[in-house]
């Protein structure tokens, strides 16, 4: 089909299951069910990736923990739990109230990273990313990350950051909701970002956890209360399963 390779900004089905490291059986069944954002040209389904980013977001924040169990078992099999990667220099960071590009750049800039990272290039990617859709949710946290089409930073090891407004900032919440509360999530690659941010969507859905981190004076405490957090809520499902 010589008119699609003029179109360099849409996919095909394996480069989207490639790039999402699923079955290309998985993004038949999910189309069939009109789950997955696509478009057929000359007979073929084209994907663009920004779309598929879009979705994959609001896919993951609902995800439900055996669903997430599954995605787990998939993924990489060193990959620690969620208070195990946040290190106690990323677990604390106060961040001045701003405009969310201004938000974006202080936090990104103050993050401790497990090597030598583009601050200005990071923020400004996650910036382009909130534009796309803000990650921001009706219980005033933001998930920041970078674009999933882009090469991924850090390219190594597996990120995650806490940082905390002053005072609450607009971050354009579907429902206006203001945010004072920042996770930042960096992955080297697609199913571990997905897992990252499961979990970090899956935990913020505890009222007790989100109000703890809203008081919490040291980062140990914050450590504490999102181990704690990952241990009740699996154990407490896991029970509710068997």
């Amino acid at each position: 089909m010589p008119g699609l390779v003029s179109l360099p900004d849409l996919l095909t089905l394996k480069q989207v299951a490639d790039r999402l490291q699923l079955s290309e059986r998985t993004l038949y069944r999910l189309l069939q069910r009109g789950e997955l954002p696509g478009r057929k040209i000359g007979g073929q389904w084209r994907f663009r990736m920004s779309e598929i980013d879009y979705w994959l977001d609001m896919r993951v924040s609902r995800m439900h923990t055996a669903d997430l169990r599954r995605l787990e078992e998939e993924g990489p099999p060193s990959m620690a739990p969620l208070g195990e990667l946040l290190r106690p220099e990323n677990a604390l960071i106060q961040v001045s109230s701003g405009p969310p590009r201004e938000v974006i750049r202080e936090f990104v800039a103050a993050v401790t990273y497990p090597e030598t990272v583009d601050g200005s290039a990071l923020a400004s990617r996650i910036y382009q990313r909130e534009e796309l859709s803000s990650t921001a949710t009706v219980d005033g946290v933001a998930f920041l990350h970078t674009p999933r089409w882009e090469t991924r930073t850090p390219i190594r090891s597996p990120l995650v950051a806490l940082g905390r407004l002053s005072h609450p900032v607009d971050f354009a919440a579907i429902d206006g909701t203001p945010t004072d509360l920042l996770f930042l999530l960096l992955a080297p690659d697609s199913r571990t970002h997905l897992t990252l941010l499961a979990k970090a969507a899956r935990l913020c859905r505890d009222p007790g956890l989100l109000s703890g981190l809203r008081a919490a004076r040291t980062s140990g405490q914050v450590i504490e209360l999102i181990r704690a957090s990952e241990r009740a809520l699996f154990r407490r499902e896991s029970e509710a399963e068997s």
